[in-house]
């Protein structure tokens, strides 16, 4: 780390009138600016953004027409759009998943006891009479010796594992304690799974440690699902992947002549070890399926002397479009999710066209689906305009709140990589500190449009002012953040009104993240992950194939 800060502080000195210069550009990140993007972005004109919706070339028309006028170059080859191949599924779910236990047969209703879904291009999934094993967490982790699969074949199986990981609830140092890891995010979950040979996996559902209830799991039940498509037709995939309820793992449990509490505390144990339960698992899947294109939108500054080394800026452009009626109306505008950041990276664009060139090039990168699992981003990270290990670093964010200025900067993945430090000498100078996620158990780190980038090896920061309003305090902010995940995020409640919002928040972190990625363009330094974050591997063995 003092290596990376020392070269920071170097190109810092060495470029100080290049620094001053863009200092001053902030000046045109203005309030009028950012809330023309959001109130067009978040109106009904755009019926809440969905991806491949007939509103979709409004939005990119929109886009394209203001990273134009900002004076940004297409980023591929010319084109401001990157074509995203998704895979559209809308799968049916037999009534129930059947479990042949020492009790007897224990039937889990759809929707109520159990959900599936399946990514395989294929009409028809059946399990039947299939062998169960109990795999813990569902985590082959090497730099926390563990591995739930030790010793047991599970190829062709169904695996059942709890959701977060082993650290959950805890203040202790295995894995990251009450902080999850990515070990713990249910989509990891699924694609252990597959590398394991599993035919399927059913994560047990608590509220906790998932961060959100059943009825989140079960609204998406049978709804039609947006993946990136696949050559090979996701062969390589689980041909089930679903959730059981608590409910329902307290009546498997005990119908095996143990309980739940019993099977949480072996799966938590350091030293547990898999085991086939007495249980054959039944159930069948039917899908139908159609292929579109969305699109990221993309546009470059190219750099002055490094041209080839890239800092990227991200943010998602899509919403939930049209859905439920709340109170009579059906459109789920998106305005602080996620209008308020494309406003913020627009912005942030513009003040560096009226500056200095970078030494390195900035790719601003409005990307899609995010909703649908981070398909435009994760589109881009497997076929980027940069390589990776030419990547310094990502800038995200995502959901920022009308609450006006913050003290605060909080971090989500606070503590992963070097990309706090800066973040913190820069938000020194707006009289701010730093915070971590007051929920680091939900891992939000992981479900947003800097992961994908992460797993690549990129450090990212994914940040904002959150949880200390200037004119509110911190208690009352907190219950105002409170409110808006039960009453706004992703309903159609999440509209733009002038006269009850203050944007002056969002103006003070376009400002600040501005001179973050100013500081990373004309640097000569590569932001490093912290020891013990689970992405260190990944970025130096990047490193080692471009030395190689």
């Amino acid at each position: 780390m003092r290596t990376f800060l020392l070269l920071l502080m170097v190109s810092f000195f060495a470029f100080a009138c290049k620094t001053q210069v863009q200092s001053e550009n902030t000046q045109l990140i203005t309030y009028k600016n950012i809330e023309k993007h959001i109130a067009e972005l978040a109106s009904d004109k755009y019926k809440g953004r969905a991806p491949m919706t007939e509103v979709e070339p409004l939005v990119l028309d929109y886009l394209e027409t203001q990273m134009k006028e900002i004076g940004l170059e297409g980023a591929n080859n010319g084109s401001y759009f990157q074509d995203v191949p998704i895979l559209s599924v809308t799968s049916r779910l037999s009534n129930t998943l059947d479990l042949e236990t020492p009790a007897g047969k224990l039937s889990l209703k759809k929707m109520d006891g159990y959900i599936a879904f399946s990514q395989r291009v294929e009409p028809e999934m059946l399990l039947e009479s299939n062998e169960v094993i109990f795999a813990g967490y569902g985590i082959t982790a090497p730099e926390f010796n563990r591995n739930d699969f030790e010793g047991v074949d599970v190829k062709g199986k169904t695996i059942l594992v709890f959701v977060n990981d082993p650290g959950y609830g805890t203040s202790g140092d295995y894995f990251k304690g009450n902080t999850m890891t990515y070990y713990g995010r249910w989509t990891y979950k699924f694609e252990e799974a597959a590398r394991q040979g599993a035919k399927a996996c059913f994560i047990v559902h608590e509220t906790g440690p998932a961060g959100y209830p059943w009825g989140v799991v079960r609204n998406n039940g049978e709804t039609t699902k947006l993946f990136l498509d696949s050559e090979d037709g996701y062969r390589d995939r689980c041909s089930f992947g679903g959730w059981i309820t608590k409910e329902s793992a307290e009546k498997l449990f005990e119908a095996c002549g143990t309980s739940f509490d019993e099977m949480k505390q072996k799966a938590t144990n350091k030293n547990f070890k898999p085991f086939a339960l007495p249980v054959k698992a039944s159930a069948r899947i039917t899908s139908t399926f159609n292929r579109g294109i969305s699109k990221n939108v993309c546009g470059l500054i190219r750099g002055k002397t490094k041209p080839e080394e890239v800092v990227v800026y991200t943010a998602h452009w899509d919403h939930l479009g049209v859905g439920k009626a709340i109170d009579g109306d059906s459109i789920y505008n998106g305005a602080t999710d996620n209008a308020s950041a494309v406003s913020w990276m627009l912005e942030i664009a513009r003040a560096f066209t009226q500056g200095p060139q970078p030494d390195r090039s900035v790719l601003f990168l409005a990307v899609t689906s995010e909703e649908s699992g981070l398909l435009g981003s994760g589109y881009y990270a497997e076929h980027p305009f940069f390589p990776m290990n030419k990547t310094v670093a990502c800038i995200n964010t995502d959901v920022i709140l009308f609450l006006g200025k913050f003290k605060d900067v909080t971090v989500t993945g606070y503590g992963q990589s070097e990309m706090d430090d800066l973040l913190e000498q820069e938000a020194l100078k707006q009289n701010r500190y730093i915070a971590a996620d007051p929920n680091p158990e939900n891992g939000m780190f992981f479900r947003s449009d800097q992961f994908p980038f992460v797993k690549k090896g990129v450090p990212a920061i994914f940040a904002k002012g959150y949880i200390d309003a200037e004119k509110y305090g911190k208690e009352k902010t907190l219950e105002l953040i409170s409110g808006y995940w039960e009453n706004t995020y992703h309903k159609p409640t999440d509209e733009y009104h002038a006269e009850n919002a203050d944007l002056d928040g969002l103006v003070q972190d376009a400002k600040l993240f501005y001179r973050v990625g100013s500081r990373l363009a004309n640097s000569n330094s590569w932001p490093q992950w912290n020891t013990g974050s689970e992405f260190k591997a990944v970025r130096e063995a990047s490193f080692q194939n471009q030395s190689d």
